[in-house]
């Protein structure tokens, strides 16, 4: 009899618990989503509920949280949705089916430190689209349709260490895009890149200690010299990925690092050269 009476006590002392917790976080960990809090820090879990608006969910009331809204079914990002949510450092919004960002839409996200945005269906960053996210250390927007990125699209995001963009649709990246970021690690793997020029990129990226180059079509030309002098030199302090030619035909399945400059621009015979030979 007193094993259940004891039983009765823990169960009613859970529930009073469980009631607290509600009442601290606030309405959002009582209905659609769970929370947990360790070592201080909140994590709300809101994946896989059939989410289609941000509308259906609200803020915790907690100094420092992470949302996440892995697996629903959101499709657009509007202005202000995250307003109040000041105390995010982590969001995932993976694997859902964001196509619209609007300019605003992080808004209130001051101290965010990631932002998950893999496998949604991204065509383009614009100069707005990250706007409001200075402290942002890490960015994960691979699985993505993106095939073009504003010049200033990461001009304001002093604080970003790593970008993952593998497996989009870029052939080509804009002059200068990472000059005010101190990125150490970028993955640009499965994307559609050709070429990667000194001036304008990697002269920007001196700090990068890991850089992952596959599955891309690389134009083994006079172009990519400056890529491979690039490589060579840090070849013993950063983790860089295969850089496997893909054209010209002569160079098919070689990887760079293998291929020689001359292999890479042939010297052409000058022209007096060339009338000698036909003499």
């Amino acid at each position: 009899m007193h094993i259940w009476i004891l039983k009765i006590i823990l169960l009613i002392a859970s529930s009073l618990r469980l009631i607290e917790m509600y009442d601290n976080y606030g309405e959002i960990c009582r209905n659609l989503c769970t929370c947990e809090e360790k070592e201080a820090i909140l994590t709300v879990s809101c994946e896989n509920r059939g989410i289609v608006r941000l509308t259906e969910i609200s803020p915790v009331q907690f100094s420092m949280y992470h949302l996440l809204l892995t697996g629903n079914l959101l499709k657009k990002l509007s202005l202000n949705d995250f307003i109040n949510y000041t105390g995010v450092t982590i969001l995932h919004l993976g694997n859902n089916d964001i196509s619209e960002v609007e300019s605003g839409a992080f808004n209130g996200l001051q101290g965010l430190k990631r932002l998950h945005l893999n496998n949604n269906k991204i065509e383009s960053l614009r100069e707005d689209t990250l706007a409001g996210l200075e402290s942002l250390e890490y960015l994960q927007i691979d699985y993505n349709y993106i095939t073009n990125i504003d010049t200033h699209a990461l001009s304001k995001l002093h604080q970003l260490t790593v970008m993952i963009l593998n497996d989009n649709m870029l052939s080509t990246l804009p002059s200068n895009i990472f000059r005010n970021v101190p990125l150490t690690h970028l993955d640009l793997r499965g994307n559609r890149l050709k070429m990667f020029p000194y001036i304008g990129l990697l002269e920007h990226m001196d700090k990068v200690v890991e850089l992952q180059l596959e599955e891309n079509p690389w134009n083994c030309s006079c172009e990519l010299i400056a890529l491979k002098a690039w490589l060579e030199s840090i070849a013993y302090t950063a983790l860089v990925g295969e850089v496997v030619c893909e054209t010209p035909f002569r160079l098919h399945g070689r990887d760079l690092d293998e291929v020689s400059k001359q292999e890479l621009c042939p010297r052409r015979p000058s022209r007096r050269l060339c009338q000698a030979c036909t003499s």
